[in-house]
C-alpha cells in the first residue's frame, strides 16, 4: 500500500435479466486481467454485486490521473465496452463514475493470494448534500476517518465525492457480515444518520454488496 488513493471510479453494471450469471463470469475475467501488476497505477480494484439486485459494480482507486486514464483505456474497460450490448441493460457510465477520494483507510488483509483478499461483503452508501451544506458534508466525511481507524473489523474504507455535484459516498469492505453489522452500528453511521435533517436532502442510500474479486497494490 505504497501510494495513497486520491481519485477513483465507481461504475455500476445493471445486468440484463438473462445475463446475471454472465456478468459475474465477465468480472471474473476482469479480475484475471487486473492481476500480475498489469496496471501498476491502479492501486485497488474491486468487483462486487449489489445485494438482492441484478446490479454489479467495479470500484477502483488511483493516486494520479494518469492511472485512471490508463485504466479507462485498458483491457478491462475495452472488454466492458465490447460486451455491454450483450450483457447489460444499459451502457456503463464510465465518465459519470469519476470521483475524488476525500479520505481512506487501506489496511493489509493478510490474504494476498485469495481472489477476494479475505474480503466477503461491503457497503455502498450514497448521500446528496443540501446545496448550502456541501462543504460541511465534505468535512464530515474527512473527519470520519479517525472514527473508522478505531474499527478493527473495517480494513478498507473510502469517503467519496463526485466533483461538481452534491453527491458524496462511502464504500467499505469487511471480512464477513459481523464486521459489516458492527460498522453499521458504529459511530460514523450514528453521526451520519443523526445529521440527515441538517446536512442532507434525504436519507442515505445504503446497499450491501458481495465481493467477487479484489486486487490490491
Amino acid at each position: 500500500m505504497s501510494a495513497e488513493p486520491k481519485i477513483g471510479l465507481l461504475v455500476p453494471l445493471q445486468a440484463k435479466p438473462d445475463q446475471v450469471g454472465a456478468v459475474a463470469d465477465f468480472l471474473n475475467v476482469g479480475y484475471s486481467l487486473m492481476t500480475g501488476n498489469q496496471e501498476p497505477e491502479t492501486l485497488q480494484w474491486f468487483a462486487v454485486k449489489y445485494e438482492n439486485q441484478p446490479v454489479y459494480a467495479i470500484f477502483d482507486t488511483f493516486a494520479v490521473e494518469s492511472g485512471r486514464a490508463a485504466h479507462t483505456g485498458g483491457k478491462v474497460a475495452d472488454a466492458l465496452r465490447a460486451n455491454a450490448g450483450t450483457l447489460l441493460a444499459q451502457p456503463p457510465d464510465i465518465a459519470g463514475g469519476h470521483l475524488n477520494i476525500l479520505a481512506s483507510k487501506v489496511k493489509p488483509t493478510g490474504s494476498e493470494s485469495d481472489v477476494k483478499k479475505g474480503l466477503a461483503v461491503g457497503l455502498r452508501v450514497l448521500v446528496k448534500a443540501k446545496e448550502s451544506k456541501i462543504s460541511a458534508v465534505r468535512e464530515f466525511l474527512k473527519g470520519a476517518l479517525s472514527l473508522v481507524e478505531a474499527e478493527e473489523e473495517t480494513p478498507l474504507w473510502y469517503a467519496l465525492e463526485w466533483p461538481g455535484t452534491n453527491t458524496f459516498g462511502i464504500i467499505d469492505f469487511f471480512a464477513g457480515p459481523g464486521g459489516l453489522e458492527k460498522h453499521l452500528k458504529g459511530e460514523v453511521a450514528k453521526a451520519l444518520f443523526a445529521s440527515v435533517d441538517e446536512l442532507l436532502e434525504g436519507p442515505p442510500d445504503v446497499v450491501k454488496t458481495d465481493v467477487l474479486g479484489v486486487t490490491l497494490q
